[in-house]
């Protein structure tokens, strides 16, 4: 059985500092950009090393798993807050989407360059994998959570969903241009709505949650249309903080995860599950002939060993429902956390998860 990896990884500790540095301004950006292409380098020899079939360049560069990709389209710009000290001796600060003009596609994109350096490394050997944050987080980061004033710029949600799904589109046939040829798309929107207390504030709110659940589908198809037969597309669905969401595999009006496995026009889903919950495996009967499921059973952020039985358990379960040949095991998240001082794991256990993961699937019979 297969292993892939969710996306991300943890930069080595030489390249934290370094941006401690370059904050303090010790060091100039040419320094920490050097740094940066020798952490990707060595992140791509070790996945190799693995015999991972899909490599990435680890969100090595990002600050955000999704805003940093939002900041760099057209028509967002960053909004930033800093104050002294809050009851704390750390200054605190946070960086906010700015909605200045109709959202679009860049042709400038920093995350080009970073595909460029990876494909550069890479070459032949394995697929170039892009991971991006979900169109639906971003619409819902605009619509629900007040994180955003778009007053004046869209009158309409059919706009808004509009200008998103085709800046993202244009985004992934440029990447496939520059020699991507798989992409994951990271949604906790979907996610999140599994949750009961999340979408009771919702419904509190006054948001039609069945119009939503269309929304969210209509606009991950659309970002994904038309792209060529050879880029593999794939939905990572987390619950957010919670990573696993809610499963729950009954058709009900307000169940969206069997609306997204049948609906969503993706050719993979990765789908984290907690080990000691076997109901949760009921919404593979959702998952449509001939599409991949990578199943997420590895926690990565403990440096605690595996349960082998409770992870063999669960994949062997799961090939009730999705052929041997269309099933993967990972971790459930990737290993990078945004706060690197709450990380559980150094830069050598996450390759220790990987190769122990490696081990447990190849005793799986199939």
């Amino acid at each position: 059985m297969n292993v892939e990896i969710v996306g991300s990884f943890l930069p080595p500790e030489g390249l934290m500092e370094a941006r401690e540095d370059f904050r303090k301004g010790y060091i100039d950006p040419e320094t920490v950009k050097h740094l940066e292409d020798n952490a990707v380098s060595d992140l791509v020899r070790r996945q190799l090393s693995l015999g991972l079939r899909q490599v990435t360049s680890g969100e090595i560069r990002r600050k955000h798993w999704d805003m940093d990709f939002w900041f760099g389209l057209d028509g967002i710009s960053k909004a930033r807050f800093d104050s002294v000290r809050i009851n704390r001796n750390v200054e605190s600060c946070c960086d906010l989407l700015r909605i200045i003009g109709p959202i679009g596609f860049n042709s400038a994109h920093p995350f080009f360059d970073d595909l460029r350096h990876l494909k550069g490394l890479v070459e032949d050997r394995a697929v170039c994998m892009q991971c991006l944050p979900s169109p639906a987080d971003l619409y819902l980061a605009i619509l629900l959570l007040g994180k955003i004033d778009v007053k004046g710029i869209y009158s309409d949600h059919e706009s808004l969903m509009r200008d998103i799904a085709r800046a993202y589109n244009a985004t992934l046939h440029e990447f496939y241009r520059l020699g991507c040829r798989s992409v994951q798309l990271d949604d906790t929107a979907c996610g999140k709505l599994c949750e009961d207390n999340f979408t009771k504030r919702l419904l509190q709110g006054g948001v039609d949650l069945i119009a939503l659940h269309d929304d969210f589908i209509t606009l991950i198809n659309d970002s994904v249309k038309g792209l060529p037969a050879d880029m593999e597309t794939s939905l990572y669905l987390s619950g957010g903080d919670t990573v696993v969401p809610e499963w729950e595999y009954l058709e009900y009006p307000d169940n969206i995860m069997p609306k997204v496995l049948k609906d969503i026009k993706v050719d993979k889903f990765f789908l984290p599950m907690a080990l000691d919950n076997d109901y949760q495996l009921e919404i593979l009967r959702h998952v449509p002939e001939g599409k991949k499921v990578v199943l997420g059973v590895v926690d990565a952020h403990s440096p605690y060993p595996e349960d082998r039985s409770m992870i063999t358990h669960m994949a062997s379960m799961s090939l009730r429902y999705i052929s041997p040949d269309n099933l993967s095991l990972s971790p459930r998240t990737g290993f990078k956390l945004t706060s690197h001082q709450d990380r559980g794991l150094t830069y050598e256990d996450q390759w220790n998860k990987l190769s122990e993961l490696q081990e447990i699937s190849d005793t799986i019979k199939i």
